[in-house]
């Protein structure tokens, strides 16, 4: 299970590729020559979403919150990974996974509410109509607030699993809940839900169940962080030919006479805002300087004069202004270009 801010930086627990494999033999059938939409929102390094994308073709979305695991996941087969709070910090449109697969953390958050809860009330709604939320949970959390948290989102209880097998379920009672999507008005009963908390089938024995035949799911309209990671700029940066087009025209400046500009005013400004000179750069003359960039907005006013000499009117011109600050490491010298 992948943890959030206060357990970030102990580590995650992934779940047994195994296990899921099995779950999903069981409850799932997928349709023939189409593409289901699946999300995690509690990725870890990618490992289970990714094998989605690989065994069944689907096309697959993740959020993970550390950044050294979220870049992990980045250089797997996943067709997009977000690395951000899944509670806080995405924006998400609702109702397009086909397979919504949630495996969150075990844990309390900082206002005292169960994390597995946060995790289905911001994320239970994304699961399309038709759709299945596949629930890896701890019995702890398999309560009456869990329960009607799920019915009030329309889902249907399906069937719930333990595997022997898994060391989770060994050290922690961990089992899967699948759920289907129902209409906004549906309400199964209280007591299915459970049903489900309290009599997990072993997975290895042989279960009489009819297999779900998933719903796709569709392209989201909203699916991104609500800040961008400072390493995803930096990677786009690098791709990017404007970067060294860029700095190229900054190393050959004559810096006593003009000031630092790019032919686009605004793209200049734009990306010593985003600090994309906050690193050292040697110039022409062999000087090393590191450079730490600002730039504001100005609006000027310009009077427009008719033929009698009277102001007519008023051109109001937006502008940007940078400022650059450096030290000059071959001199000890603090330089200021604008």
């Amino acid at each position: 299970m992948a943890r959030l801010a206060c357990e970030s930086k102990m580590g995650f627990y992934p779940t047994s590729i195994e296990t899921i494999r099995k779950v999903v033999s069981k409850t799932i059938t997928f349709p023939e020559n189409k593409t289901v939409y699946t999300l995690d929102c509690c990725a870890g390094e990618g490992e289970a979403i990714e094998m989605f994308g690989n065994e069944y073709d689907c096309k697959c979305f993740a959020i993970e919150l550390d950044e050294n695991r979220a870049k992990i996941a980045t250089e797997r087969n996943i067709d997009v990974v977000l690395n951000a709070d899944a509670i806080s910090g995405v924006r998400k449109s609702n109702h397009w996974v086909g397979l919504n697969f949630l495996n969150p953390p075990y844990d309390v958050s900082a206002s005292g509410s169960r994390l597995e809860l946060d995790f289905i009330e911001r994320w239970g709604l994304t699961t399309a109509i038709g759709g299945v939320l596949m629930l890896i949970i701890n019995p702890s959390s398999a309560d009456e607030k869990m329960a009607n948290a799920l019915r009030l989102q329309g889902y249907r209880p399906m069937v719930s699993f333990y595997d022997p097998d898994n060391e989770d379920y060994k050290k922690f009672g961990q089992f899967f809940m699948v759920f289907q999507q129902q209409l906004p008005n549906f309400r199964a009963s209280i007591e299915k839900f459970f049903s489900l908390f309290e009599n997990p089938l072993n997975i290895n024995d042989d279960i009489d169940f009819e297999k779900i035949s998933i719903r796709t799911g569709a392209e989201p309209q909203m699916f991104k962080e609500i800040q961008i990671p400072r390493w995803k700029v930096e990677e786009q940066l690098l791709k990017s030919k404007l970067k060294k087009i860029f700095f190229d025209e900054l190393r050959s400046a004559s810096f006593l006479n003009s000031s630092i500009e790019h032919p686009n005013e605004g793209q200049a400004a734009i990306l010593i805002a985003s600090g994309a000179l906050n690193k050292k750069l040697t110039l022409t003359d062999g000087s090393e300087v590191i450079l730490k960039g600002t730039s504001t907005k100005e609006r000027k006013q310009f009077a427009q004069m008719d033929e009698s000499g009277d102001v007519s009117s008023v051109k109001i011109v937006d502008s940007y202004k940078t400022v650059v600050y450096g030290l000059n490491l071959t001199h000890g010298q603090f330089i200021k270009y604008e």
